[in-house]
């Protein structure tokens, strides 16, 4: 599995990695531009550098590049699972993040 998480944020970093107990092909990036190959999941921050993630997300979602991948904008509060809906989100997770929510999403 191929996974790639958006965020210039150290902790959300090691939050995700320390959560995902399975081999996968994990890629940080701070800039959704340097996506070039395809994901099966994208891990998309609420607030990466001076973009937000629901325009990262609105992007992605135009993008042909990432057709096939899953993107999931992982929110700061509840209320923001509005926002992940309105951007065309596949889904959202509320941070910080829980081993079993996020194990729902791969299954």
């Amino acid at each position: 599995m191929k996974i790639c998480l958006i965020t210039d944020n150290t902790w959300v970093k090691d939050s995700l990695i320390k959560l995902i107990d399975f081999e996968c092909n994990f890629t940080h990036l701070e800039d959704a531009n340097d996506i070039n190959i395809s994901y099966d999941y994208i891990f998309v921050d609420m607030q990466v550098n001076n973009n937000g993630g629901p325009s990262i997300v609105r992007e992605l979602k135009r993008s042909e590049k990432v057709i096939d991948s899953t993107i999931v904008l992982l929110i700061d509060r509840e209320a923001d699972s509005f926002q992940a809906k309105r951007v065309g989100a596949d889904s959202y997770l509320l941070k910080p993040l829980e081993k079993t929510k996020l194990k729902n999403l791969f299954t």
